[in-house]
């Protein structure tokens, strides 16, 4: 959905001969993806005139999830351009050679000249891509050439340290060292396995021994024949990983698979230990344990406290274009969460509004500029020296100011829309300065330059907005775990402001123009939409982004998501300061503390508190207390019925509403202004189209306007306007002003305020449990980065915390049950034995089975000792279970006690009676 920020013409109207020769019309192109970026897509060439397109549909939309059917098609133009197949990739590399000839014959079977594949699939599979070119038909991204020199991330390396740009420490080509000390690293040995294995293969004397081996390799995958094995791989990573841990002691190394994305085929190790299975992971989850795959995969040294920038790039296979950057360093599990703009102009722009208030802040922004600038300055170089031809992305790893290249992403990104916020391109005549056009979007430049590149002028970048965001909506849990089978029943319309790419989801049934529910399945990527913004500044752009989470509703049936995450994580920043630099580690650190107030919070009991206070009231204030009582609990209870949204409350108004001193909090503010701003921030203001479910109640809203109104005007009539001043003033029994206040309204105003104050205290329980949690110990340093307490960081206390945020189903004490729902795996490949087998013992976090949800495959370990006394699914492999799902049957270890009821409620009693000073 696209607002009137963007400005798109076609080019067939233009008044100018020379725009008109960049029509794009001829063009008929079948979108070989799904998810936010397909239906965007659509609405893209519906504007720029393309002729006509069409959508591959996948029986894992259409069968096997019931209501998953491709929202786009509500309103598809050309319902006879809808084709199916079996799935999008395939499960190995048998597979996926059927599935790219399944996709090039009905491409040219239906008259297609163009194929696009968005972010997903495989845009960046240069066997994809090169098939397509090979055909006849044209990829409207970056060609083959582009894909092999940088598309994976092996290739990329190598060329990267060839043009000094600077790159991680680690390996690049650990297939190719497993198979030269395989074959007793030697040519002859090299030579002996592809006589034996009737691979064509000649030895290149002025090539070293490792780049032999990968041309044999090469050679071994066109064949489908394994020369090295999972086990050849892993012992090979141990030497590599120990020579790494002999240069750098006590660094973790970071396992990558070349082609994965989005965090898929990626882990990290501290351990020896841990390489085995970090191996056999990835390449399991990269779906590439099949015989003859390429299981290439980069090992790295993981440069902790870093953030993740990158930057866009664009060319015509002549000249390359940096189009600033965007900061992606707030993301878990390898997943991006919030993407920001980081560009010269923004930072320009806070540098003088900064240079006289804050010196040290205006230094840092700086020294952020000068390698922006750097990195702007490497991604074009890398640009020119691969040809690009289309859209990428050079992406690196920062510590302080020096940066690392990473690996290029050679198709347009998920948050190319950041990028598209900031800047618009300029396309002009060489022979005319006056005549020109302009390009708003990334995927319109990549339909011009399908058909036009060669002669397709460099742009010249044009600012629109400083700054620009988005936030990724996830089907997740509050852990930011994969949450798959939720139904969305009601989605809000798009606010001012707001771009929401939503796959279509919130397009109406075009014949009742009723809300069509909608079924987020577990076959794909965890992504439901992406809400975009900008803004002059960056607060102001967070602000305007923040106040459409706050807006936003979003609902169904067993649905999660990250909606609330973002709008607490938003608020939090801006609490501390936009332009905020934190790590990628941040994240991880930042949900240990929301699960520190869950654990809190899940020993508040409200209904306790209020009653305890009225009994402890004289008579005439048990009145008002109980007039009182929804007017203020039913906030609290809302604001921490979810840790997220109470996160991002006590960071924004900490040192606003309240002051802190060690563990005594005061009001800074009259409490009736934080009331009043809690209602704003739960978003229950007093609005008529809203249920009253959604918002304050009549008879509370009456209340709160009535206090409003008295504290404005006794600070006008004395003019006493600082809360402390104004709250002592009040509880003197001394007239301060008999001209302005007569003794009987003296008397009244008194009581006024004792009436209106009374039970406000209780709202102090809020800032008391962020103290208690250990809360605003997360921070934000002098430079901008973050700060983070050890029980937020280390691993022991931090996953512990996290897991509050997402507790595992209850068991009983003889079952093991599915933690999560998603795809059963009793084995990490199919050609590997099962994980346990029944009868077997088991540890306490010993791995157990896999569920694969929305393609990240997470390892299941034991909650508990004991032994496996029935396997509850027996050839099961690849089956659909739920939440809470027996797996096994067990005998544990140990019989494990629970609370009982009065155990529980004497904690609570206990917790709840510490917060609010009872």
């Amino acid at each position: 959905m696209l607002d009137q920020n963007f400005n798109r013409i076609k080019f067939q109207d233009a008044k100018s001969e020379w725009v008109r020769s960049f029509s794009v019309e001829s063009i008929k192109c079948l979108i070989v993806c799904r998810g936010p970026v397909r239906k965007e897509t659509m609405d893209v060439f519906d504007q720029i005139g393309v002729r006509e397109y069409g959508i591959l549909l996948s029986e894992k939309d259409s069968i096997v999830y019931p209501k998953a059917l491709a929202p786009e098609l509500r309103n598809f133009r050309f319902p006879e351009n809808v084709h199916r197949v079996p799935d999008y990739m395939g499960a190995g590399k048998e597979e996926k050679e059927q599935r790219i000839k399944q996709i090039i014959d009905i491409a040219k079977d239906n008259g297609y000249t163009h194929l696009f594949a968005g972010y997903g699939f495989m845009a960046e599979d240069a066997e994809f891509i090169e098939a397509i070119e090979t055909s006849g038909l044209i990829f409207m991204g970056p060609s083959s050439h582009v894909a092999k020199g940088a598309g994976a991330k092996d290739e990329a390396k190598k060329l990267a340290r060839s043009l000094k740009v600077s790159v991680t420490p680690g390996v690049d080509n650990i297939t190719a060292l497993a198979l030269v000390r395989k074959t007793g690293s030697s040519k002859d040995g090299l030579l002996k396995v592809a006589k034996e294995k009737q691979i064509s293969f000649t030895f290149q004397d002025n090539l070293s021994l490792e780049d032999n081996a990968e041309l044999l390799l090469q050679a071994s995958y066109e064949k489908t024949i394994d020369l090295t094995s999972i086990e050849d791989l892993q012992k090979e990573s141990k030497i590599q990983c120990e020579d790494i841990w002999k240069q750098f002691p006590g660094k973790r190394i970071r396992f990558k698979y070349i082609g994965g994305g989005g965090g898929k085929g990626q882990r990290v190790i501290n351990e020896a230990s841990q390489i085995d299975s970090a191996v056999m992971e990835i390449l399991a989850e990269s779906k590439v344990t099949a015989v003859g795959s390429n299981r290439n995969f980069l090992i790295e040294l993981n440069i902790e406290n870093t953030r993740h920038n990158e930057i866009q790039m664009i060319g015509n296979g002549e000249w390359s274009l940096s189009l600033g950057g965007r900061d992606c360093s707030l993301q878990m599990h390898e997943q991006k969460l919030l993407e920001i703009s980081l560009t010269q102009e923004l930072l320009q722009r806070e540098i003088e509004d900064v240079k006289v208030s804050s010196p040290k802040k205006a230094a840092i922004l700086e020294k952020d500029l000068a390698t922006l600038k750097d990195m702007e300055h490497q991604a074009e170089v890398f640009g020119k020296a691969i040809r690009l031809n289309s859209v990428s992305t050079f992406e690196c790893i920062v510590e302080g100011n020096s940066f690392f290249f990473m690996e290029v992403n050679t198709r347009i990104q998920v948050e190319h829309r950041v990028t598209e916020m900031v800047y618009q391109l300029k396309f002009v005549n060489p022979s005319d300065p006056k005549d020109f056009f302009y390009v708003d979007s990334l995927v319109e430049a990549m339909a011009i330059l399908s058909l036009h590149a060669p002669r397709v002028p460099k742009p010249e970048r044009i600012v629109r907005n400083i700054s620009g965001a988005e936030v990724r909506i996830n089907a997740t849990n509050r852990a930011l775990q994969p949450h798959a089978g939720g139904i969305i029943q009601n989605w809000s319309p798009p606010l001012p402001g707001e771009i929401r790419d939503d796959q279509g989801i919130c397009t109406r049934n075009p014949d009742t123009g009723s809300f069509v529910h909608y079924n987020l399945a577990g076959a794909y990527d965890s992504n439901v939409a992406l809400i975009v913004s900008y803004g002059e500044t960056r607060t102001k752009n967070l602000e305007v982004l923040g106040d459409i989470l706050r807006r936003t509703v979003l609902r169904g049936q067993n649905l999660e998501t990250n909606l609330l995450v973002h709008y607490g994580l938003i608020q939090w920043i801006l609490g501390k300061d936009a332009m905020f630099k934190p790590s990628t580690a941040f994240m991880i650190s930042y949900l240990a503390g929301i699960g520190s107030l869950q654990s809190v919070t899940n020993d508040v009991d409200l209904e306790y508190l209020w009653n305890q206070k009225t009994k402890q009231a004289d008579a005439d204030l048990k009145k008002v207390l109980a007039k009182k009582l929804t007017l203020v609990v039913r906030p609290i209870e809302k604001l921490l019925s979810n840790p997220h949204v109470l996160g991002g409350f006590l960071g924004y108004f900490d040192g606003k509403l309240w002051d802190r001193s060690g563990k005594q909090i005061q009001f800074s503010e009259n409490p009736i202004v934080f009331l009043d701003k809690l209602y704003h921030y739960l978003n229950w203001e007093d609005v008529a189209s809203k249920p009253p479910s959604e918002k304050i109640w009549d008879h509370d809203a009456n209340l709160l306007e009535k206090a409003k109104a008295f504290y404005s005007e006794v600070a006008k009539r004395t003019g006493v306007s600082k809360w402390q001043d104004l709250n002592t003033l009040l509880l003197s029994e001394k007239n301060p002003k008999t001209a302005v206040f007569s003794e009987e309204e003296w008397s009244k105003a008194l009581a006024a305020h004792k009436g209106f104050q009374a039970g406000l205290e209780t709202l102090l329980i809020i800032p008391n449990i962020g103290v208690k949690a250990n809360f605003f110990a997360l921070g934000m340093d002098e430079n901008l980065e973050g700060v983070v307490p050890e029980t937020f960081k280390k691993a022991e206390t931090r996953d512990a915390l996290i897991k509050t945020l997402n507790p595992p189903p209850k068991m009983s004490g003889d079952e093991i049950v599915a933690p999560m729902g998603g795809m059963f795996y009793s084995k990490e490949a199919p050609n590997l034995p099962a994980i346990i087998e029944e009868g077997a013992h088991f540890q306490v976090g010993q791995p157990l089975f896999i569920i694969e949800v929305m393609k990240m495959f997470n390892k299941i370990l034991a909650p508990v000792s004991g032994t496996i006394t029935k396997n509850l699914m027996v050839d099961s492999d690849g089956k659909i279970v739920t939440k809470g799902q027996p797996i096994f049957k067990i005998k544990p270890d140990e019989v494990i006690k629970e609370e009982s009821p009065e155990e529980i409620h004497q904690r609570m009693v206990k917790v709840t009676s510490e917060l609010a000073n009872l």
